[in-house]
């Protein structure tokens, strides 16, 4: 069977560019993928090149589009994450692939879903479980044996220790530490830089060093 090389970018905003670095890198190792550009609504971008590559279109193009075609989607927040994969999975010739820069360390013993996002500096050590597009940003690590559910986004510069489970739409903030052996909730933020050393329960936003919780959210 062949594999489809085409792919693009859903998003040209900070992350799709992260994004499109992260795949150049890859192309400069192998030919796995020929990068088309980027899909964005903003009709300002259309027509216009970003950091070398066209913005093709709205969703409308996506949606029209008849051939096999990897996406990959580079939306940090979870929810309008999950409203994107709702509207393109109903394509049978678009491909979430996984994706992985070149420059991250990780073991044979990792599992994921479809559609995840891993990037730069990232060190996934063993026995780590990932449900469906899940994001992790740059320089961040991940300890053994924890699982991230389906939509979860982890920030850069996050540390997750041993055994630490993430619920579904889930936000872990820039440069926060989790010790080993907690859960975090489905639904729930994580403050930048603080420090988790208890269980976040679902639906919750937690902050500070140690972090405790200032406010309750609704569900998805």
């Amino acid at each position: 069977m062949e594999i489809c090389k085409k792919i693009v970018i859903l998003g040209a905003g900070g992350l799709g560019r992260e994004i499109a670095f992260v795949l150049s890198e890859i192309s400069k190792q192998s030919d796995r993928y020929q990068i088309l550009g980027f899909i964005d609504n903003n009709t300002f971008l259309h027509g216009k090149m970003v950091n070398g590559y066209p913005v093709l279109g709205n969703d409308s193009w996506l949606l029209n589009y008849s051939d096999k075609i990897n996406v990959v989607i580079c939306i940090g927040n979870p929810r309008v994450r999950k409203q994107a994969v709702d509207k393109f999975s109903i394509k049978k010739n678009i491909i979430f692939p996984n994706i992985i820069a070149d420059n991250v360390k990780l073991s044979d013993s990792i599992t994921m879903g479809i559609g995840c996002v891993i990037c730069l500096s990232t060190v996934l050590t063993v026995n780590i479980s990932f449900g469906n597009f899940v994001l992790i940003m740059s320089n961040s690590v991940i300890g053994h044996d924890s699982f991230l559910d389906d939509f979860s986004t982890v920030y850069p510069s996050v540390t997750l220790s041993g055994n630490v489970s993430v619920g579904k739409y889930s936000e872990i903030g820039v440069g926060s530490k989790t010790i080993q052996q907690k859960s975090i909730g489905q639904n729930s933020i994580v403050g930048a830089g603080a420090v988790v050393i208890k269980d976040v329960p679902d639906n919750c936003i937690v902050v500070g060093v140690p972090a405790k919780p200032i406010k309750l959210i609704g569900n998805p």
